[in-house]
């Protein structure tokens, strides 16, 4: 059965907290506003933004004693056909020094900065050397499209388009596409990677671009089920191989993903048999598939992904496919619930005694009207 309820409460307790919220956007926002004002800083920095799986809704509730990790973007002008990696990255020591001491460590292609209530990651990336290329990304990395807090599941009318705007609550969404692909796509940030000493592409903003649209085209299904797939993976930690996880994971989910999902439990049934059944021959012959980058095609999101932990993978994901199959399809709602819950663990709810799926046309009016949260908390 879908047990579309039950899916919805399971949910709500897999997606971070409003606590969470609110902390992760207390910490990047500070951040971000030390940066712009920074005296030092201030005048190679472009513009800020997030990435990451926050920004992409698809990030999952921390557990034990983790905290939200959130990802900040910083673009640049350093020339970086002039200025080494380790050069570039140089010039933001001081200012974690003043800001961040004893709380920082550098990394092979960003800066980690553990508060005690968030993780951030600092991103140093530079624009294009290309003047046309440069001046055309200006514009949209200072627009309210890159620069919004809002997640993808936030507000459903973002679009990665200079003209957009966030939508007040209550007034009708921009009817907005996203600007040409021709006009950004060809244009990626350069990311400094002190490791090997040398400068790569990169182009977060193409991922949070194609999540969007591909959750839009699966009716808002796909970061949820991004969400439950690393909750089936959290909760099989010690059997499965430590990779894939995080976004590797995610893009997996997304290459296989059909349009128009119609239910999480349908979906996730797809998505799993379409693993199983895609890289079948990969696990037996022993090849890695090979997965692009959205915004940068020469890039393998799995080329770290070793032969044995993607054998180990595949074999997991087949034996989920098999127990998914068979809560979709069990006709008793206590069986299907306990057979869903085996998957997902004690966050996914059992059935009450005339739980299941609501028949179409059945409505249960709210006990009251709903009102919007109240917090005394604010950055």
């Amino acid at each position: 059965m879908e047990l579309k309820s039950q899916f919805s409460e399971f949910l709500r307790e897999i997606r971070p907290t409003d606590r969470q919220k609110e902390e992760w956007k207390t910490g990047s926002n500070t951040l971000r506003s030390r940066l712009a004002a920074d005296r030092d800083l201030s005048g190679i920095v472009v513009a800020t933004f997030l990435q990451g799986s926050i920004r992409r809704s698809t990030a999952i509730r921390p557990t034990g004693d983790k905290r939200p990790d959130v990802d900040v973007v910083v673009v640049t002008d350093i020339d970086c056909d002039k200025t080494t990696p380790q050069q570039a990255m140089d010039k933001f020591v001081p200012f974690l020094d003043r800001h961040y001491p004893g709380k920082w460590r550098a990394q092979g292609r960003s800066f980690g900065i553990e508060l005690s209530y968030v993780d951030l990651d600092l991103v140093i990336t530079a624009l294009p050397t290309d003047p046309t290329s440069r001046q055309a990304m200006e514009r949209l990395y200072r627009s309210n499209s890159v620069l919004t807090t809002s997640t993808i599941e936030d507000d459903m009318s973002w679009r990665l388009n200079e003209r957009w705007q966030p939508t007040p609550f209550g007034v009708q969404p921009q009817l907005l596409e996203d600007a040409p692909s021709g006009n950004w796509r060809p244009h990626p940030l350069f990311l400094p990677d002190r490791d090997v000493g040398r400068w790569g592409r990169t182009h977060p903003l193409a991922q949070i671009q194609w999540t969007a649209a591909k959750n839009r085209a699966c009716n808002g299904h796909y970061v949820n089920l991004v969400r439950a797939t690393k909750w089936w993976r959290q909760q099989y930690a010690e059997t499965l191989p430590k990779y894939p996880k995080g976004y590797p994971l995610e893009h997996m989910i997304g290459h296989v993903l059909e349009e128009g999902t119609s239910s999480m439990a349908s979906g996730l049934v797809q998505v799993f048999e379409t693993m199983r059944d895609k890289w079948r021959f990969e696990a037996l012959v022993g090849k890695v598939p090979v997965l692009a980058d959205h915004g940068v095609p020469e890039h393998d999101v799995l080329k770290r992904l070793s032969l044995e932990d993607f054998r180990a993978f595949h074999s997991a994901i087949t034996t989920a496919a098999d127990q998914a199959r068979e809560a979709l399809e069990c006709d008793d709602v206590q069986k299907s619930g306990q057979l869903w819950q085996k998957l997902f663990g004690g966050k996914f709810p059992l059935p009450g005694p005339n739980g299941g799926d609501r028949k179409p046309g059945f409505f249960t009016a709210p006990a009251q009207p709903a009102e919007p949260r109240r917090t005394e908390r604010f950055a």
